[in-house]
C-alpha cells in the first residue's frame, strides 16, 4: 500500500500527532470545548459520526434547534440530507435546510459572476490560475452551495502583478498599495466594501517557505472548465494539504468557528473520493513548507472528531516529538491562560489611576506581569518552567 511507504516520513515529521500526551489532548479537548457549543458538538458527533442511522438522527433531532445554529453551521446538515436521502428529516427541519441550501447557492452566483469575469480576462492574455478553498471544493461539489464571502485564486509567483493590471483594469479595486503586498490582493469590485476575491502568488502559512510548494501545485493541479472559464483545481491531496494548514491557524486564532466544521466536512470528501489517496505529497508538502506541526495539530483534532475519516496506519502512530507538544503548549498558553492576563490588563488604564490614585495598587499588580508573560509567550520551556513554579496558575 502506498500509504505503509509513507509511515517512517509521517513519524518523522508529524511525530506525535496522536500520542496521549496530557498537553496535547488538553489543547484539543479545550479547543474543541471552547470553539463549539453545545448545540455545534450535538451536530459535529452526529454528521462525522461513522454509521449515521434514523434512530441516530431522530435523537439529533430532538434536541438540536437549527434556529441556535445559524445558518452557517445549520447548511452542514443541509449537506447530510443531500448526501444521505435514505434517512427522513421532520416537516420542521427538512424545508428549513432545503430553504437554507436555496438561500446560500442564491449568494454563491454573485461571487461566481466575479470569478468567472476575472477567469475570462486572465483566460484572454493567457496567464494560468487555479481555484482554490471554497471555490475549488463548489466545483468539486456543484449541488452543495457554499457558505462564501469571496473566491480565492493562484497565479504564477512571476506573473502575479500582469495578472492584477488585468483584473484592475476590467473594474476591481486592490485595497493595497503594490510595495506593500506580500502574498495576495483583496479585490473589490469598484467601491464596493465587500471582498470578491484574493488574487494570490502564493498562500500564506506563516513559515516563510511557503512558495517552496508553488510548482508543485501547479504540476499536479488538473485543467477544467469551471463555470465558464479555462482553470486548474489542485490535486485532492493539496487541497486537504491547505485545508489543514488553515484549520490549524482557525483553531490557533478562533478566526471562523464555522469553517473548522468545513475544513472536516471537506477532508473527509477529500479523503473518501480520491482512490489511493496519496499521503505521501501532503507529507512532501508540509515538509518543503516547514508546517509539519501545524498539520500534524490539524489532523490530531480531526481524528479527535472523526477518527474514521483518516487510514488505520495514520491513526496507530503514537511516537513522541517534542515539537508538537511545544507547539500546544504555546496555544495552551496564548488561548486559555494569557488572553485572560490581556484583558484584565485593557480593564485598568493610566487614566484611571490618575482619577483614583488607590486604583494604582490594581495597576502594578497587573501590568508588570502582563509585560513579562506576554514576553515569554513564544518560548515553550519558559512556560513550563513559570508553570512549574505557579503551578496554582496552570489549573
Amino acid at each position: 500500500m502506498l500509504l505503509d511507504k509513507t509511515i517512517g516520513d509521517i513519524e518523522e515529521k508529524f511525530g506525535d500527532v496522536y500520542n496521549k500526551s496530557s498537553v496535547i489532548d488538553d489543547v484539543i479537548t479545550n479547543f474543541y470545548l471552547d470553539l463549539l457549543s453545545e448545540n455545534d458538538r450535538m451536530l459535529v458527533n452526529f454528521i462525522f459520526s461513522e454509521n449515521p442511522t434514523q434512530e441516530k438522527l431522530d435523537e439529533l433531532l430532538s434536541k438540536w434547534d437549527i434556529e441556535v445554529a445559524g445558518g452557517n453551521k445549520a447548511i452542514l446538515l443541509a449537506y447530510f440530507m443531500k448526501d444521505h436521502p435514505e434517512l427522513r428529516f421532520t416537516p420542521y427541519e427538512e424545508p428549513r435546510l432545503n430553504g437554507l441550501l436555496k438561500f446560500y447557492r442564491f449568494k454563491n452566483l454573485e461571487i461566481i459572476s466575479h470569478f468567472t469575469k476575472i477567469g475570462k480576462e486572465l483566460n484572454k492574455i493567457g496567464i494560468p490560475f487555479m481555484l482554490l478553498k471554497g471555490g475549488a471544493m463548489k466545483h468539486l461539489r456543484p449541488d452543495l452551495p457554499r457558505v462564501m464571502g469571496d473566491t480565492d485564486i493562484l497565479v504564477d509567483y512571476n506573473k502575479f502583478f500582469k495578472a492584477l493590471d488585468a483584473i484592475e483594469k476590467i473594474g476591481y479595486k486592490n485595497l493595497y498599495e503594490r510595495k506593500r503586498i506580500i502574498h495576495a490582493a483583496d479585490l473589490h469590485y469598484k467601491e464596493s466594501e465587500d471582498g470578491i476575491c484574493d488574487l494570490h502568488r502564493y498562500i500564506y502559512m506563516s513559515t516563510g517557505y511557503e512558495r517552496n510548494i508553488n510548482k508543485d501545485l501547479f504540476a499536479r493541479a488538473r485543467q477544467v472548465k469551471a463555470f465558464g472559464v479555462d482553470v486548474l483545481i489542485p490535486s485532492n491531496e493539496d487541497m486537504l494539504f491547505i485545508a489543514l494548514v488553515n484549520l490549524a491557524k482557525n483553531l490557533r486564532d478562533a478566526t471562523s468557528k464555522a469553517g473548522i466544521l468545513y475544513a472536516i466536512y471537506d477532508c473527509k470528501f477529500l479523503v473518501e473520493t480520491k482512490p489511493n489517496f496519496d499521503w505521501n505529497i501532503v507529507i512532501e508538502n508540509a515538509k518543503k513548507t516547514k508546517t509539519e506541526v501545524q498539520a500534524g495539530f490539524a489532523l490530531r483534532f480531526i481524528n479527535n472528531i472523526a477518527s474514521h475519516i483518516l487510514p488505520e496506519s495514520l491513526r496507530q502512530i503514537n511516537l513522541f516529538e517534542k515539537d508538537i507538544k511545544d507547539y500546544c503548549t504555546v496555544l495552551m498558553y496564548n488561548r486559555f491562560y494569557l488572553h485572560n492576563i490581556r484583558m484584565k490588563s485593557k480593564e485598568i488604564k493610566v487614566i484611571d489611576v490618575l482619577k483614583n490614585p488607590f486604583k494604582i495598587f490594581a495597576y502594578l499588580s497587573i501590568k508588570p506581569k502582563y509585560a513579562f508573560l506576554k514576553s515569554i509567550r513564544k518560548h515553550p520551556n519558559i512556560i513550563r518552567f513559570y508553570f512549574k513554579l505557579n503551578p496554582s496558575e496552570a489549573n
